[in-house]
């Protein structure tokens, strides 16, 4: 989990959960608070997640959202991840599934 902090306030968060059996992590709980958006904070933690997956190894991050979340899917898209298949029903409010080969994995200067 990781959290960008400015003084004593949490800005935004993320979670990294490795996947049993698979050599693979999955992105969950992107946030930022609404008064930080626009501020770049969510591709910086964008950039920590795919820092360390690499360094772990994985071959893959996935990541489930709803179709409602437009910034957080255009952010993935600049991240290069493309939708795939929604072939489980892993939580209530996903509608959409995303995934990255990290081979094809883009960092954003």
């Amino acid at each position: 989990m990781f959290f960008a902090k400015y003084k004593n306030e949490i800005l935004g968060t993320v979670s990294l959960i490795k996947l049993d059996g698979q050599n693979a992590f999955e992105l969950a709980k992107l946030a930022v608070t609404e008064k930080y958006q626009g501020l770049k904070i969510g591709r910086r933690l964008m950039e920590k997640c795919l820092e360390v997956v690499k360094l772990e190894g994985a071959n893959k991050i996935i990541l489930y959202t709803n179709q409602k979340l437009t910034a957080a899917i255009e952010l993935y898209k600049k991240f290069g991840f493309p939708f795939v298949s929604l072939d489980d029903d892993k939580y209530l409010e996903a509608d959409l599934k995303m995934e990255l080969e990290m081979k094809n994995s883009i960092i954003e200067n």
